[in-house]
């Protein structure tokens, strides 16, 4: 994922924070919020919780890497907070990513597919 695309300073996650809305699931919580911003923002949180560095630096590189192909989807203008819980730690990686891709359309912030149906 592109450097653009990140929240970057603590001021921007603590307003998405502060002002966003949540969506929980069993291993990750989404937290969301509009923007005026034309790229979205994305932010990942592990807390000191779930583990030392190298664990929560892991957990990061596996968020990441399953919201990679989910990137173009995304509407424009939102602000998107990825907060790790403890049973991630547990989960494989294509679960990771079925959580992502679920929390993502429960919030309304990807785009449809076209699947292909173009011209029929």
């Amino acid at each position: 994922m592109k450097r653009l695309y990140s929240l970057k300073r603590n001021k921007e996650f603590r307003y998405v924070y502060k002002t966003g809305k949540s969506i929980p699931s069993k291993c990750l919580v989404i937290v969301f919020r509009k923007s005026n911003s034309k790229l979205p923002k994305i932010g990942f949180s592990v807390s000191k919780k779930i583990g030392k560095s190298v664990i929560r630096n892991r957990v990061k590189r596996r968020l990441r890497e399953a919201f990679s192909p989910l990137l173009p989807r995304i509407k424009p203008g939102s602000n998107i907070i990825f907060v790790a819980r403890e049973p991630i730690l547990y989960e494989s990686f294509l679960g990771i990513a079925e959580n992502v891709e679920s929390l993502l359309n429960k919030a309304g912030l990807l785009l449809p597919t076209d699947n292909g149906q173009a011209g029929v």
